[in-house]
């Protein structure tokens, strides 16, 4: 296992010195990797050892029979290590609302944790089972409604997931896809049910950490998604315990800022990590 898989707050590494005595390393780049501050940004040569654990890689992609589509985008590995790294307890039961992509359950399982998603398209699922045996790495993935009750109440030590944007990509046809909401008010009470789904699963004192943009409906006008998360969220019960940016955005998104002379909108390359607690 490479060493920034191993790193979590609670482990702390230990090395001995030249008289042969255990000298604890207790800083935090020592136990999770990094400085703890409220702007957090990848390593991209991590991210790139990590797309190979999550078989991310031009092999799988190349091959039809894994059901990639086209420019599909992943969940940033780096940042699935991170949030691990930093607010999960070690050896933990995790729960995901929205597993598809299948990211953060390889990047919890390479991990040393028991990962529980959720997913409600059958093809998805199908698709990262695949994965499951090409890379041999293998964790529970049902197709479930995220809206739906956990299967055991309490039960869960952490959680972290992506939900949907609405509607600026439609992943199925399905009625219970939250892609699919008719409006996006429509979308929010989807969301809250699922929200407090993943509020139901988690013990007393267990974080919950969700990943969410803000973005531009399809008349260009900005939608806060971050402020509707944690509004609904704290309607379900949580408390705020965090909230910090990731500015994940490769370096080609600043080719788009002469847009910007046209339209007067910034380019976006950042994203909230929004940590919710269960008390």
């Amino acid at each position: 296992m490479d060493n920034f898989l191993s790193n979590n707050l609670d482990n702390i590494k230990s090395e001995t010195d030249l008289f042969g005595t255990k000298v604890d390393k207790l800083s935090m780049k020592d136990r999770i990797g990094f400085l703890p501050i409220s702007i957090w940004e990848p390593d991209w040569n991590i991210v790139k050892k990590l797309k190979e654990v999550v078989g991310d890689n031009a092999k799988l992609r190349g091959d039809s029979s894994y059901g990639f589509q086209k420019n599909q985008s992943i969940f940033n590995p780096h940042l699935a290590q991170m949030i691990l790294s930093a607010y999960c307890p070690p050896n933990a039961k995790i729960y995901d609302s929205f597993a598809g992509g299948g990211t953060r359950g390889f990047i919890a399982t390479a991990m040393g944790h028991n990962y529980y998603g959720r997913e409600i398209r059958q093809e998805e699922i199908d698709r990262i089972v695949m994965q499951q045996e090409y890379l041999n790495k293998h964790f529970i993935i049902v197709k479930k409604d995220a809206q739906e009750e956990p299967p055991i109440k309490g039960y869960f030590d952490f959680s972290y997931t992506c939900p949907p944007y609405y509607n600026l990509e439609i992943y199925s046809q399905l009625h219970n896809d939250l892609s699919n909401a008719k409006t996006y008010q429509d979308f929010l009470g989807m969301i809250k049910k699922c929200l407090y789904s993943n509020y139901l699963s988690l013990k007393k004192d267990a974080l919950s950490v969700w990943i969410v943009g803000n973005f531009r409906d399809k008349d260009s006008n900005l939608i806060h998604f971050n402020g509707d998360i944690v509004r609904l969220g704290l309607e379900v019960g949580f408390k705020l315990h965090d909230e910090l940016i990731f500015w994940g955005a490769s370096k080609c998104a600043a080719q788009r800022c002469g847009q910007f002379v046209a339209n007067r909108r910034s380019v976006r390359v950042h994203e909230y990590i929004i940590v919710f607690i269960k008390h």
